[in-house]
């Protein structure tokens, strides 16, 4: 690195009336929360995390994303000294679920599963998990608690986690 004064090409921005970043050397951010939500929405929309054909009566028999609901946060590709990039992302993400019943003349209900800390600085184990549903009876119950278990939160970790790669594949 140049010693202060001695005119290191890359340094010329604070010599700038207009202050530019020359050549990309300080931080840049480009804002990517808008392609984030809309990969996640694609990826989500009418997603079925649970379906069990041969479900006795009773038995959830299917469940599946009906929207996504909300994306909160910040998502962006960073460049740092011209050259290095990497995707930096803090989110919540909210999800509209429906599922049935087998037998039971279709029972069905509806309600949301979120997921918050999704962070660049972290891993699937980080993340918090929640699953609620819409008003109450045995329906909702036993499909509130299929939203919650651990293979429909593995479906959701595996579609959040291609979105993220995606991202990273950016930088």
């Amino acid at each position: 690195m140049a010693a202060w004064g001695q005119g290191d090409p890359r340094w010329l921005v604070e010599h700038r009336d207009d202050g530019k970043n020359v050549n990309g050397w300080h931080w840049e951010e480009k804002d990517r929360k808008e392609w984030t939500k809309a990969r996640l929405a694609e990826l989500f929309s009418g997603q079925v995390l649970f379906s069990a054909p041969d479900a006795d009566e009773g038995q959830p028999a299917e469940l599946r994303v009906e929207r996504l609901k909300e994306v909160t946060g910040d998502a962006a590709i960073t460049t740092r000294k011209g050259n290095k990039r990497f995707a930096v992302f803090d989110l919540t993400i909210s999800l509209a679920w429906e599922g049935r019943l087998a037998g039971e003349a279709g029972a069905t209900a509806r309600g949301e599963i979120r997921i918050e800390e999704v962070h660049s600085t972290s891993d699937e184990d980080d993340y918090v998990y929640g699953a609620t549903a819409d008003g109450s009876g045995a329906a909702q119950d036993k499909l509130k608690w299929l939203a919650a278990g651990p293979a429909v939160k593995a479906a959701v970790f595996a579609t959040i986690a291609q979105v993220v790669a995606e991202l990273k594949e950016q930088a």
